[in-house]
């Protein structure tokens, strides 16, 4: 029995040794990472909460962010004076809190007269999701763990809804503890040779959030966020590994200066109106990447925009190089696959109106036991296009100004 128990450990020592050389990255490695033409990327985490924020600070530098949004659950009272500019990170105090059954984090925020403690805040709450256009001071109210168990929303969603968690890792982890856990035993063995590999290889497509992001968007403007779901004092995995996996990308057109007040509205004006995607960084850096639409007369616009529909408008998305692994570039319309592309540059015709969102993905050859699998690389905000003539049947909507420049 020992030499069968030192066969084993050698055999898994090994593979261990195999998986510590294996490399996630999707994109060559003499790729220089470069800004979409016409707008800058700014990268950052959502949905991270610890007693110890210094600490939370300190790895989202490490993980070289431009933004962090720290959600503290139910805390009412937030320590504003660590909000702002820490080095090159912007940081802004935003929170998680419960309302009857689910959690709403509140975005963007830049007054505290709705969050007037638990009860009180409930009225405040039900009154503000009643509200199709709130006053941008409140802030965006987006849906958290959209598709978890005891949090999942009951009923008709709301007109003050903004928008949803699409990702949320750790209710992703749990889901695979509960049903997958014989690979969620299989990435525990790989932790200690590849940490990140372990992670990524329990990541699975947020189908039941895609559906109810499709189903919103046709009604109102509806963004999605990507959450990292880290909380308390995280020692497995470290925020810097968290914060490394799964990342918001805000596409500005102009810079960040560094000036806290001018920054923070530049950054909550991109996310209320969707002008952004989520990325898995883990899988490479997708800096570089866009989608807009482009009208027959050149004018560009980007993602989150509202665009009246006419002869000559084309979406096109552009990846920051084509990826060493097969890869798809699929355009939806209201939810349904319109296109399937394996070019770095996919144009493509719009010939009516509806709500268009693009999903990247790649097949990657994953270790054993594995083998080839379909991963999702990036998934983008929608572009709805309105019938022309038409007044805007999205509630919250408005058409977007255009920009004339390349995309």
């Amino acid at each position: 029995k020992f030499s069968v128990f030192v066969s084993l450990v050698f055999v898994y020592l090994i593979y261990g040794l195999y998986l510590a050389q294996y490399s996630l990255a999707i994109l060559p490695d003499d790729l220089v990472a470069d800004n979409p033409r016409g707008f800058l990327d700014y990268r950052g985490i959502t949905n991270v909460r610890s007693g110890d924020i210094p600490s939370l600070i300190a790895a989202a530098q490490e993980a070289g962010l431009d933004f962090l949004s720290v959600t503290e659950l139910n805390v009412f009272d937030k320590p504003e004076s660590l909000a702002g500019y820490h080095g090159n990170l912007l940081v802004t105090m935003d929170g998680e809190y419960s309302y009857l059954n689910t959690r709403l984090f509140n975005i963007g925020a830049t007054t505290n007269r709705h969050l007037q403690g638990v009860g009180r805040s409930q009225v405040m709450f039900a009154d503000l999701l009643s509200q199709a256009n709130k006053d941008p001071e409140i802030g965006m109210l987006i849906l958290a763990h959209v598709a978890k168990e005891h949090y999942r929303w009951s009923g008709e969603y709301p007109p003050g809804l903004d928008g949803i968690e699409l990702i949320n890792l750790k209710d992703m982890w749990q889901e695979a503890w509960v049903r997958k856990r014989w690979s969620f035993f299989m990435s525990l063995l790989m932790v200690p040779f590849n940490v990140k590999l372990a992670l990524l290889r329990l990541f699975e497509a947020p189908e039941e959030e895609l559906r109810v992001l499709d189903s919103l968007s046709q009604r109102r403007r509806t963004v999605a966020i990507a959450g990292a779901g880290a909380e308390g004092k995280l020692r497995f995995p470290s925020y810097a590994t968290v914060f490394s996996i799964v990342r918001n990308h805000v596409l500005l057109r102009s810079e960040l200066t560094g000036n806290t007040a001018t920054d923070m509205a530049k950054l909550a004006t991109a996310f209320r109106q969707g002008q952004f995607y989520l990325s898995l960084d883990i899988l490479g850096n997708p800096k570089g990447f866009n989608a807009v639409i482009r009208a027959k007369n050149g004018v560009v616009y980007p993602l989150g925009s509202q665009v009246e529909f006419s002869e000559g408008l084309t979406l096109e998305v552009t990846l920051p190089q084509k990826p060493k692994v097969p890869f798809d570039t699929v355009i939806y319309r209201n939810g349904e696959r319109m296109m399937t592309s394996n070019s770095q540059v996919t144009q493509y015709y719009l010939n009516s109106p509806g709500v268009y969102r693009v999903l990247v993905r790649v097949i990657p050859t994953l270790p054993l036991p594995d083998g080839k699998k379909w991963i999702p690389w990036i998934y983008t905000n929608s572009i709805t296009v309105q019938p022309k003539g038409e007044t805007s049947k999205v509630s919250g909507m408005r058409t977007t100004r255009p920009f004339n420049g390349g995309s």
